[in-house]
């Protein structure tokens, strides 16, 4: 992994003429960066090619009843809205589109999306309701179903629900204390993929220390119950829950210097009603680090690398292990033209996954790209080339594909 990410940045460099001038964005948001008032409505058009639409092997792009060569248009509408009054703040981020595609027309389907988020202050606290809907064609690369319901799984519309609520209380910088509870809510629309619907409570505390020449540091401890439908039972006459609980060490260090950090280390412990002989042990130390350097004007680079606990949206598995790596370049070739070159790597492994012909226990996914934007005032062109790969332990699921992607969009600000 190390080895392509070098060879990768290494040969985007190369490619790069040095032009006068020319700048890169600035850094993602500070600390403590107080945003300023925003509305940006963007109208975009993606066309959108690919050698591998099923995110598997022919056998199974087959047996669902997929043509794995195809084409797709995807008109988009984009609204992010951000909103201070004094010590108070609204955002919110919204998108309606529809994918059409060319050959596999019963994949066409809408894209919604709408998430609210505010920060109002009360005495000495500040209290941060959030509130959150999607509905969508569940991503065909986490579809797996029982015998006998395999296509119907791959036209699945996902509808998920979510309502977050934090309060965190003290003064402006030293020791604040706070707290949050949330729940998501996952269903569809296919009475015979009832196996993909997961209702998710989680709550947790913190004790936050903070300076404006050191960031953020915080002690955490939260918990997530998780609770799968009815006919996801692993064990006959057991309903399938799970609890996952995390503390741990958290830093928020993004102070507008040309490193900007944010990291945590924490440690899991996985509570299932099931825990037959054999079955993986998840319990261990979870983390999630992402670094961004600046090297001049004109160069970014960002690396990620996370550990989790989750949840398998279409696998009938109880919990995934999921540990990702990933890497990124952004140059800026002219003040109109930026290229970024991005790598990615994901392992995951399913615990209580039936081994069956439809069903998976480990995969690898990995992932190279290459973006350029041309960006003159409103209007941006983008051309995107990248290749994906999947090994797992079920051949029907392995793939190796290729996408094309040519996009235009046209910002309105005020």
């Amino acid at each position: 992994m190390r080895t392509g990410l070098a060879t990768l940045l290494t040969g985007g460099a190369l490619l790069v003429p040095c032009l006068a001038g020319a700048q890169i964005a600035p850094l993602p948001e500070r600390t403590f960066q107080t945003p300023e008032r925003s509305v940006v409505l963007t109208v975009s058009q993606d066309l959108f090619y690919d050698t591998n639409v099923s995110r598997g092997s022919d056998a199974g792009a087959a047996l669902r009843g997929i043509k794995n060569e195809d084409v797709r248009a995807a008109p988009t509408a984009t609204l992010n809205m951000v909103l201070p009054r004094g010590r108070a703040l609204f955002t919110v981020q919204g998108s309606a589109g529809y994918d059409a595609y060319a050959r596999n027309q019963s994949l066409n389907r809408e894209r919604l999306s709408i998430r609210t988020e505010s920060q109002v202050p009360l005495a000495f606290c500040s209290i941060a309701p959030e509130l959150a809907y999607s509905r969508r064609q569940i991503d065909l690369i986490d579809v797996g179903a029982t015998d006998g319901v395999i296509v119907a799984a791959g036209r699945n519309v996902q509808l998920v629900k979510e309502a977050l609520g934090a309060v965190t209380c003290g003064p402006q910088f030293g020791l604040r204390p706070g707290g949050h509870i949330g729940y998501v809510n996952t269903r569809t629309d296919t009475r015979i993929a009832r196996q993909q619907e997961v209702r998710e409570t989680s709550y947790g505390s913190a004790l936050n220390y903070v300076h404006p020449s050191v960031g953020i540091i915080a002690l955490f401890a939260r918990r997530r119950d998780v609770t799968y439908d009815r006919e996801r039972q692993f064990f006959p006459g057991r309903l399938s829950s799970v609890s996952i609980t995390n503390a741990g060490l958290r830093m928020d260090r993004r102070l507008g210097t040309r490193l900007q950090l944010v990291a945590s280390l924490s440690y899991a412990d996985l509570a299932s009603a099931v825990n037959p002989p054999g079955a993986k042990n998840f319990d261990g130390v979870n983390w999630d680090f992402s670094a961004t350097l600046r090297l001049g004007g004109r160069l970014l680079l960002t690396t990620e690398t996370d550990r989790m606990i989750t949840i398998s949206p279409g696998f009938s598995a109880e919990t995934v292990r999921q540990t990702n790596y990933a890497g990124s370049l952004n140059y800026a070739l002219t003040p109109l033209v930026q290229v970024t070159a991005s790598v990615s790597r994901a392992d995951r492994d399913f615990r209580l996954a039936p081994r069956s012909a439809f069903g998976i226990t480990r995969d690898r996914f990995d992932t190279a790209a290459v973006r350029l934007n041309y960006t003159k005032r409103q209007v941006t062109f983008s051309l995107r080339g990248s290749y994906q790969r999947r090994d797992s332990d079920n051949d029907l699921f392995d793939f190796k594909g290729a996408q094309a992607l040519l996009s235009v969009s046209y910002a309105f600000e005020r």
